[in-house]
């Protein structure tokens, strides 16, 4: 029983690893695509970590077009975003913590 436990200890760690690592935290701000170390085509997970302060993410496309606006309450749960390209943008309004993690599926 002991070891099995262990061994599912450590299955969990290894695929947990690389979810964890690559999790950014960002702060209000203006920030594109390419200078946010974030890969194109990929889906993102958001969520808010701060205990008291809210913050809202606005997506724009190249061409400043709204995509997708997201109120963060403090403690939010995790939230998908569109998936994003090279030419996009958003915003960073409030004084939340933003953690931004690719989303992983581990069906």
């Amino acid at each position: 029983m002991k070891k099995t436990i262990i061994i599912f200890l450590c299955f969990y760690f290894i695929l947990m690893v690389p979810a964890i690592a690559n999790a950014q935290v960002l702060k209000k701000g203006f920030y594109k695509i390419i200078d946010s170390n974030l890969s194109p085509d990929t889906t993102y997970t958001i969520e808010n970590t701060s205990f008291n302060e809210r913050i809202y993410i606005l997506v724009f496309d190249a061409n400043a077009t709204p995509l997708q606006g997201i109120r963060l309450k403090p403690q939010s749960q995790k939230y998908n975003l569109v998936p994003l390209q090279l030419g996009y943008k958003f915003v960073l309004i409030g004084d939340g913590n933003l953690v931004i993690s690719p989303n992983i599926n581990l069906k």
